[in-house]
């Protein structure tokens, strides 16, 4: 049965983990902007004016289309502009500022004056309505007579507690969205590998697993036994056809690749001949541990000798070249890669040996590690070399060399 890969879920779960800062930022940014915005927008009140005909010689039906377009004609623009004078443009005035509800079968009309200032909205109010009543008294016989029945007065100030107080979930679940767009939109963009199938699928290139490096205070390295994955690598990497194994990757993962060079090292030397070549404080590190001891005249038995193993890691040139039809490179990558990036590094890095394979590095937790010197090589037993570790491999330990 064929592996599945990361699936959409699972890529936004890697993405918020990956990107949990931009995702935290996006969310205080939302939860802090939300109540703030609240707090410094000022909300129009309204003011109301009540006008009412005290005799009307029109038809009634005929009262409200009437009014609205004596209200529209401009004298009550020209006054509230004249009032505000520049505070306001002249095409705004109506009905942003001021308005006409005009109800059909009704001898009241109401004008509604608006503003952020209790006392201005009822000034505006006041103003509209005296003039409108002049206009539609105007014409005098024929329409009717006018009058200002309730004149506008400062209404209460609205409280905006409240509305601070709800911005605050509301931000946050701006928040939020925002957050998972801008994780969206960065995933889109990079198309991470986070998955070891994925990677297969991007490049075609088989692989053999992932492994969990974990973090080592300065002067030390990690245990085997503290990198999670690294057994199932092993099995896979002794299952191979050839005796010559490379591991490669881009220059700024050297680091990690060394670490893994190691662990591999301390493992695989006990069921194979291992030969190390890599860098001279790479081999101190490995070290050369003591052969098993056989008791005294007892015959080898044929086949307790594994065949031998080499494992290179190395950025000389002249190390990396290897017996192409004997030799298996690896292309140790980070997890969270970019597509694009990792068939640029396979392009770059893999190509020309018998057998190609990824290897996908998880970061992992802070562990202590065992100090870089207790690994020297001539001043420590095989037991001291190779602590006991369930790795899952069977054989007999053999010699490191240098």
């Amino acid at each position: 049965m064929k592996a599945v890969g990361t699936d959409a879920v699972g890529m936004l779960r890697w993405g918020l983990r990956r990107y949990r800062l931009v995702f935290l930022v996006c969310l205080l940014l939302g939860g802090a902007l939300g109540p703030l915005a609240a707090l410094q927008r000022n909300v129009p009140v309204e003011a109301e004016a009540l006008v009412v005909a005290q005799r009307l010689d029109m038809d009634l039906t005929a009262l409200p289309r009437y009014g609205q377009a004596v209200f529209n004609n401009g004298e009550v623009t020209r006054a509230i502009t004249a009032q505000l004078g520049s505070d306001a443009g002249y095409a705004d005035v109506i009905p942003d500022r001021v308005q006409l509800v005009a109800e059909q079968d009704n001898i009241i009309f109401r004008v509604l004056g608006r503003d952020t200032d209790p006392k201005t909205a009822a000034d505006i109010a006041n103003t509209a309505a005296k003039t409108f009543v002049n206009t539609l008294n105007g014409p005098g016989a024929g329409v009717g007579t006018f009058t200002l029945q309730s004149p506008a007065t400062a209404p209460a100030a609205r409280a905006d507690a409240p509305d601070a107080l709800l911005a605050i979930p509301i931000g946050l679940g701006a928040g939020i969205l925002l957050g998972l767009a801008v994780v969206c939109v960065l995933l889109v963009a990079r198309r991470p590998v986070v998955d070891p199938v994925d990677a297969e699928e991007a490049t075609g290139v088989p692989a053999l697993g992932s492994v969990v490096v974990p973090r080592t205070p300065k002067g030390s390295v990690a245990r085997p036994e503290d990198l999670a994955g690294l057994a199932p690598v092993c099995r896979r990497l002794l299952a191979l056809p050839t005796p010559i194994v490379v591991l490669v990757s881009k220059p700024r993962d050297e680091r990690v690749r060394q670490q893994l060079s190691m662990a591999l090292a301390d493992v695989l030397q006990r069921v194979r001949h291992l030969r190390f070549v890599g860098p001279p404080e790479l081999r101190e590190l490995v070290g050369e541990p003591e052969a098993p001891s056989r008791p005294q005249g007892a015959r080898p038995v044929e086949g307790d000798t594994p065949s031998s193993l080499t494992l290179v890691d190395s950025n000389e040139p002249l190390d990396l070249v290897q017996p192409p039809e004997s030799t298996a490179t690896v292309l140790v990558v980070w997890e969270g890669i970019g597509s694009a990036a990792l068939r640029a590094a396979v392009t770059e890095h893999l190509g020309g040996s018998a057998e190609a394979r990824l290897l996908m590095v998880k970061r992992g937790g802070k562990v202590s590690g065992q100090p870089v010197g207790g690994r020297q090589a001539g001043h420590v037993s095989s037991q001291e070399a190779l602590p006991s570790v369930d790795t899952g491999l069977t054989g007999a330990p053999g010699t490191a060399r240098g």
